[in-house]
């Protein structure tokens, strides 16, 4: 763990109806220095809702330059699935497109909507999916989150419903091809 970084601890209870995927999450993750409380909670989240065995947080935290956020990877260190926070620059979303069989990126609407401005109102062309989640609640879950949580997250139709130790939050997950 780098100096001046704050370890998490989770613990989520994922019940994904969507995917059939029910799971009970627990890790601990660092937060670098230099990374935002949001981008935290983007990673958290990428986490549950991309959920499937072997996936893990990229080693050495946010300094660790070409490797992606969160992947999942073969028995020989291969990545299967690679996924992105926030607006990852195309060129990286493009080679890792060329490299691996599956590539995601999760973000949020706030996000999305400057992503689309920079690349003329469309979104960057990859092979690949994109999952965006509503501003307010990345907003709210970096404002209040504690370093031990317990979530609980149900989705069901497309939705995300969290329920943490203090309210109730619900986002639609927005896939874009």
């Amino acid at each position: 763990m780098a100096q001046g970084s704050q370890l998490y601890h989770g613990h989520i209870q994922l019940s994904d109806t969507d995917r059939q995927c029910y799971e009970t999450l627990e890790f601990s993750t660092p937060q670098h220095p230099s990374e935002k409380p949001e981008r935290l909670v983007l990673r958290l989240l990428a986490y549950a809702l991309l959920y499937e065995p072997g996936l893990e947080f990229r080693k050495g935290g946010v300094s660790q330059g070409d490797a992606p956020d969160l992947a999942v990877r073969d028995d020989v260190n291969r990545i299967l699935h690679w996924i992105d926070l926030g607006t990852p620059a195309l060129e990286r979303l493009r080679k890792a497109a060329r490299h691996t069989p599956k590539v995601s990126v999760v973000t949020h609407d706030g996000l999305l909507a400057r992503w689309k401005r920079q690349h003329g109102n469309q979104l960057p062309d990859f092979q690949g999916n994109i999952l965006s989640l509503d501003e307010e609640l990345v907003m709210t879950l970096s404002r209040s989150l504690p370093r031990r949580f317990d979530w609980q997250a149900t989705i069901s139709g497309g939705i995300l419903y969290l329920d943490n130790a203090e309210e109730s939050l619900i986002s639609p997950l927005n896939h874009q091809p």
